[in-house]
């Protein structure tokens, strides 16, 4: 009897986990997050850009915000709504960014910003995969005279405040045992006004945001950025940690934009590709083949929607950043993952 019985507890604890391993594999349907939510109710998207970052978000010759950041944004609202114009933009401080995204005033953070662990922990953002890597460095006039960041000793640094320069730029001189002075301040542009004012001796910032406020000042001959990154800085967009849902949305939009790259579909073929396409990696990431949108809870042909207002990642950057901009930086650590790069995208299927 107790044998009897020992076997009958056996054989439905076996059925019980039997069970939850079916529950724990078992097609989920894609369901609204309350942001996500709010999002498709009001048909617009607030997405949180930075303040006059050329490259990644500033006004272009037309006087409407242009980069990489603002193109997240867009392709963002392609995939969810349709349409690349429901973006409502809201220009912020470094060092509000996180707050705004905090209080639910921004759906998405796309605001030049590293992916840190305190960031995601203790600030609960959530990072989608890189849109951008860059690395950390200094900026000098060439009339200084130094060939590296090591011969700084002694110099007056402009930093941006609320930034992860803040702490490179401390654990840089720290670990050489050189001295120097900060000098913080909390936009880009006090920043710029300082340092081609003659008030720092170098600018200590990313590679790339460095490269734009040389441009932008015009004398490009007369500084040096030193291309020794002291660290490696991926940025990329956020939400914040309670909406699941949008955070998926977010995080799969980045690798579209970068399988879009790989598979050479642009803005200028996506529509022809959905009709003539035989590439069957071409016809799931298209959903020509159905069952992407769905398992996000978006229409079958939001990848369309998105390279068609923006394009791939590789035609985002080289407008914005690339060859066919001001800044004309190299793909470097941007480009694909086939051509030497770290840009690559897991399966969209």
């Amino acid at each position: 009897m107790k044998l009897t019985r020992r076997i009958q507890g056996h054989a439905l604890g076996c059925l019980t986990a039997l069970a939850m391993v079916g529950a724990l594999f078992a097609p989920i349907e894609a369901q609204a997050g309350k942001v996500l939510d709010t999002i498709k109710q009001k048909g617009n998207l607030t997405c949180g850009v930075g303040q006059a970052v050329p490259g990644f978000s500033a006004p272009a010759a037309n006087g409407e915000l242009a980069g990489i950041d603002i193109d997240f944004c867009k392709a963002m609202a392609s995939a969810i709504l349709g349409d690349p114009n429901k973006v409502t933009y809201r220009q912020s401080s470094y060092s509000e960014r996180f707050v705004l995204l905090a209080s639910g005033e921004i759906d998405v953070l796309a605001h030049d910003t590293t992916t840190t662990l305190n960031r995601e922990g203790a600030q609960k953002a959530r990072f989608t995969s890189p849109n951008y890597f860059d690395g950390y460095t200094f900026m000098v006039p060439k009339s200084l005279g130094v060939e590296s960041p090591d011969q700084l000793a002694d110099a007056t640094v402009c930093i941006l405040q609320g930034s992860t320069f803040e702490v490179n730029t401390e654990n840089f001189f720290k670990s050489r045992g050189l001295k120097y002075t900060p000098l913080v301040l909390g936009t880009w542009e006090q920043l710029d006004a300082a340092f081609f004012g003659g008030r720092c001796d170098a600018f200590g910032g990313n590679y790339g945001n460095l490269a734009g406020s040389r441009v932008a000042h015009g004398n490009v001959d007369d500084y040096i950025i030193f291309p020794n990154f002291l660290t490696l800085e991926p940025y990329a967009p956020s939400v914040y940690g309670d909406d699941q849902e949008l955070f998926l949305i977010a995080r799969w939009v980045m690798f579209a934009m970068v399988e879009a790259e790989r598979l050479n579909v642009t803005q200028a073929n996506v529509k022809d590709l959905v009709a003539s396409s035989t590439d069957p990696e071409v016809q799931q990431l298209l959903g020509a083949k159905a069952g992407n949108g769905k398992d996000l809870g978006l229409s079958e042909d939001w990848v369309v929607n998105m390279v068609s207002a923006v394009g791939n990642y590789g035609e985002s950057f080289e407008r914005n950043l690339g060859k066919g901009s001001p800044l004309k930086l190299d793909r470097g650590l941007n480009d694909l993952w086939t051509k030497g790069g770290l840009m690559y995208a897991a399966p969209l299927r």
